[in-house]
């Protein structure tokens, strides 16, 4: 699971802390992190509290809305950035010249070898937690490319451009790892103290980790996002837009 068992999640800063807040038993508001673990621990235990979607919407609310999750997903928003920028790339000049560029010898290389090497000019950096979420998330994501590759029996070498459907479906199972990712980083605590039923657990990740995976499907196939991300000299503006999407749907149920 995530890296949450040693850093606990979230805590609320005492001075952010709405005025109903009362740490010695009164009323903790779901939006507050301890509200939104607490709620999330009720569901887990069967006890009521918020479903997968309402844990979801107090997460961006407790990490101060979907603006606030924006300026702080700079890892996320970085490595997206860089696999909008990359299938562009391959697309206009082909893989050998973009590869050649980066730094990236493919010649003679595994599939693994090759997006091991994809992996550290995505996610790069490995100093704080949100990077760590962007390197396993962009590490998630091109597990899609060695699956085309070994399905349809193809190399490299052989392909002249990436597909328009492998480049959405590596592009958005990136963003939905990240989104995910952050999640998990800050409620896994919940799960581990909280979920005896290890198939319960998992059932539960999985149900949160498809409510996500429909929300970013949904915005990147609203008008004009794909162009904005991957029809763009820089993809940044678009990946930060389909973010605050994300993050406004979620927030928003």
């Amino acid at each position: 699971m995530g890296t949450s068992s040693s850093y606990g999640g979230q805590k609320d800063k005492k001075g952010l802390l709405p005025n109903d807040y009362d740490e010695n038993g009164g009323k903790v508001p779901p939006t507050s992190w301890k509200g939104t673990k607490t709620e999330f621990s009720k569901y887990i235990n069967g006890n009521g509290g918020s479903g997968v979607r309402g844990t979801a919407s107090n997460f961006v609310k407790a990490s101060g809305g979907s603006n606030a999750l924006v300026r702080n997903s700079g890892a996320g928003t970085r490595a997206a950035t860089n696999i909008g920028n990359l299938f562009t790339k391959i697309s206009s000049q082909g893989f050998e010249k973009t590869f050649d560029e980066l730094g990236i010898n493919y010649r003679g290389k595994s599939v693994e070898e090759i997006c091991s090497s994809l992996v550290n000019y995505i996610a790069k950096d490995s100093n704080t937690k949100d990077d760590a979420v962007a390197r396993e998330a962009s590490t998630n994501a091109l597990v899609e490319i060695y699956k085309y590759m070994d399905e349809n029996k193809v190399t490299f070498d052989a392909m002249e451009s990436v597909p328009t459907e492998l480049m959405d479906c590596v592009f958005c199972k990136y963003v939905e790892n990240y989104i995910w990712g952050k999640i998990l980083n800050d409620l896994e605590i919940c799960l581990e103290k909280h979920a005896n039923d290890i198939e319960k657990t998992i059932s539960i990740e999985r149900e949160m980790k498809l409510y996500v995976s429909n929300v970013v499907s949904t915005a990147f196939e609203s008008e004009g996002m794909r162009e904005k991300i991957f029809g763009n000299q820089s993809a940044e503006a678009g990946v930060q837009e389909l973010y605050c999407r994300c993050y406004k749907e979620l927030e928003d149920y």
